[in-house]
């Protein structure tokens, strides 16, 4: 078997242009959203730190402009960015666990359950649903 040859070429490169909110948008959309987090309505002197998050994320076309800006601590601006992930994982953790009820592996469901319901315990994609089938998985 021949081994292929890898050369970089950088015009093949997609350069995506990101904007940013300014600092007067930002200080505008702050001041629109009372200064708290639209999720949680925490603010700085809870303790957390805010940032001004684009509604619709800029990979998918979002623009830096005020009415697609909003304020959210760090907490709920993480765990939207990475929304995408948790979604895959609760996901194919759901498939795992049918999976296993099907096979009959009772260590790989309860495994799968215990993890299902971190998931469920965080509140973190709960618009996707899982069942339990009844038996020492049920709560």
């Amino acid at each position: 078997m021949r081994k292929g040859v890898y050369r970089y070429e950088p015009n093949s490169l997609k350069i995506k242009i990101l904007n940013n909110f300014t600092g007067q948008q930002k200080q505008q959309i702050f001041k629109r959203d009372q200064n708290k987090c639209v999720i949680c309505g925490k603010v700085r002197e809870d303790g957390v730190e805010l940032h001004v998050d684009h509604i619709k994320p800029q990979s998918l076309g979002g623009e830096a402009i005020v009415e697609n800006g909003q304020t959210l601590c760090a907490t709920h601006n993480f765990r939207k960015k990475n929304l995408g992930q948790t979604e895959t994982g609760k996901k194919m953790f759901i498939r795992l666990y049918e999976l296993s009820k099907k096979k009959g592996d009772r260590e790989l469901k309860g495994f799968c359950a215990d993890i299902l319901r971190v998931y469920e315990g965080h509140d973190i994609n709960s618009h996707i649903k899982w069942q339990v089938d009844g038996s020492r998985d049920a709560k």
